[in-house]
């Protein structure tokens, strides 16, 4: 589960992450790694594209990525404010935007560093025989995590910088995913040909292509603004359900990296029986993945996708 407010961001026990992502279920994952092939080293190798996934029907209700930001007052990002229209005659006070994401290029430029050293250090772990690694190289990759970078994503942005953003996050996430996914980041010697063929080699497209995409997302940010929804909007909690989308896409169900958001995560707001009778209805679907999202005052949102 994952909260905004007070929130924590946990994946797979990883220190310092502060997303939870909570599974429910049977079924595939989106973006699961398929094995075959032979292992190689991390994020040097040739890429491996994640398992496609289908989008549902359009929204029926807008969303943050789908919709201009609501009718908001005051001024988040400590400077002047511009007053602008949201394309329905309401007047919308907002500031800009790359000001506001600043703290998240910041964490992304430092993540970046990380998930280099970590990928190096595991690197130097994978002989032509064996596969060795020491606590020491698994706690360089625990630091790498990307929570950071997601706790930095505001609610408010334009839909296309919104996706621009998502997408320069989903590339750190499935970089991540690439080394701390599934069982392949183990203390010991095992035999190399023992290890998951998947192990190690998704993150490689998505750093390749990394650079190309935080510049587009910083240009994006530099020509938009950014509205300031109510922390309760549906638009607030959209936000969440994206990144926890992209989080189950590569460290879900066992998947080691390998999906990128270049396509729009579409979501629908509408409750569904569970289908166990002791358990909640569903409030929606998120690229065909159920959830449920419920608010509190105090504690903010909390997210759970049913993926697996």
């Amino acid at each position: 589960m994952k909260t905004r407010g007070g929130r924590r961001f946990i994946i797979g026990a990883v220190p310092g992450v502060l997303l939870v992502v909570a599974m429910a279920a049977c079924g595939a994952s989106p973006g699961t790694a398929v094995p075959g092939g032979s292992p190689a080293a991390p994020d040097t190798s040739a890429s491996l594209s994640p398992g496609p996934t289908s989008s549902p029907p359009a929204p029926t209700r807008p969303s943050a990525g789908e919709s201009t930001p609501p009718t908001t007052t005051g001024d988040e990002t400590g400077g002047s404010t511009d007053m602008s229209t949201d394309g329905q005659g309401d007047t919308a006070t907002a500031g800009p935007a790359a000001r506001s994401l600043a703290p998240f290029f910041a964490a992304v430029d430092e993540i970046d560093g990380r998930l280099d050293a970590a990928a190096a250090a595991v690197n130097a772990g994978l002989g032509d025989q064996d596969a060795t690694f020491d606590r020491s190289t698994i706690d360089l990759v625990d630091a790498a995590g990307p929570g950071p970078a997601a706790d930095a994503i505001p609610a408010g942005l334009d839909p296309a910088t919104q996706r621009a953003v998502l997408l320069v996050y989903s590339d750190l996430v499935s970089r991540f995913g690439a080394l701390r996914g599934g069982d392949c980041l183990q203390v010991g010697t095992v035999p190399r040909d023992s290890l998951n063929a998947d192990c190690f080699v998704r993150g490689h497209a998505a750093k390749v292509r990394m650079p190309d995409d935080v510049r587009a997302a910083q240009a994006a940010a530099a020509a938009s603004m950014i509205g300031s929804p109510d922390p309760g909007s549906s638009e607030a909690a959209e936000v969440l359900l994206r990144i926890e989308y992209i989080n189950a896409a590569n460290l879900g169900c066992g998947t080691m990296g390998g999906y990128s958001a270049t396509d729009p995560l579409p979501v629908e707001w509408v409750s569904e029986p569970s289908g166990d009778p002791t358990l909640p209805p569903t409030d929606g679907q998120i690229n065909g993945v159920r959830f449920r999202a419920t608010f509190d005052e105090s504690a903010g949102w909390n997210v759970e996708l049913l993926a697996c």
